[in-house]
């Protein structure tokens, strides 16, 4: 790209500061700046930001083998943090939703309101786990992007380290629960896993066997993930499936009346973003 580091930073930090804060009115439409106290500000979008920042940040000064130690370190540190440091009222290594040191934390030092007032899975700690997660993201783009593997090696070494970080994962699972809330170490290296098999998957059937017109439909939707992520949000597509399509489905039972409202909302939200897309409308931080 010929640029320089300083420029990616400045770059990088102001796509992350926009997550964060389109996370925050997210979270909190309508947003009352007036009562601080009551905005959330843990979000999807802020966790993106920031571990995009942290990913950045070791990408550009470290080679993959160095990243990968401080994926392990990270996991290590919060994994003996949990389980050695005490919480005052509950001791040391309690996991419960009450009395883990993630919640403690938060509520400690996370300013604002938490999603379930005693605990917040978006808010602070939970921020080092996850960022790994993006980090080992980078390090499949690296081997994908790797002109000196063939395309068969390339599937190998996927499949090879989503296999072994599986294994990982649920052994480490025994002592350290798999728990997304938690975002526990076991958890991290799990999911991280099985997206490596189904990047896989993907790239041998995109890629290695040329089958690209039936992903046609995804690429819509991934052009524009932002704007159907706050589409969703702020548009009441169910609203007007219910209008535009129950006629149709009226006469099925009941149970399924739900279902057809989802898929027909589903069709709604596709048809806007193939506008988008024909228009070359791109919602980009």
């Amino acid at each position: 790209m010929g640029m320089k580091k300083s420029e990616i930073y400045k770059k990088v930090l102001k796509r992350s500061l926009i997550l964060i804060l389109l996370g925050i009115i997210y979270k909190n439409t309508p947003l009352n700046i007036w009562d601080p106290a009551h905005i959330r500000y843990g979000s999807v979008l802020g966790r993106i930001g920031i571990a995009l920042f942290a990913t950045t940040l070791l990408y550009l000064n470290f080679s993959w083998q160095k990243r990968l130690l401080w994926v392990a370190g990270i996991l290590i540190a919060y994994y003996a943090a949990l389980f050695l440091i005490p919480v005052p009222g509950y001791g040391a290594g309690d996991l419960s939703f009450e009395g883990n040191l993630v919640g403690w934390f938060d509520r400690t030092f996370m300013p604002g309101r938490l999603r379930q007032g005693i605990y917040d899975e978006n808010a602070i700690l939970t921020q080092f786990p996850s960022l790994c997660i993006t980090v080992l993201g980078a390090w499949a783009g690296d081997i994908l992007r790797n002109d000196s593997f063939g395309q068969t090696a390339k599937i190998k070494w996927l499949i090879i380290i989503g296999f072994s970080s599986i294994g990982l994962g649920l052994l480490w699972g025994l002592h350290f629960p798999v728990n997304k809330r938690l975002w526990s170490s076991s958890f991290i290296l799990l999911t991280s896993g099985m997206a490596f098999l189904v990047l896989s998957l993907f790239y041998w059937i995109i890629e290695i066997k040329g089958y690209k017109k039936w992903a046609f439909f995804f690429v819509v939707i991934g052009m524009n993930s932002l704007a159907v992520y706050y589409a969703y949000h702020f548009i009441d597509f169910y609203y007007t499936s219910k209008l535009l399509f129950s006629g149709f489905y009226s006469i099925s039972p009941e149970k399924w009346h739900g279902v057809f409202q989802a898929l027909g909302a589903l069709v709604l939200v596709w048809l806007m973003l193939y506008f988008l897309y024909k228009k070359k409308v791109f919602l980009k931080v």
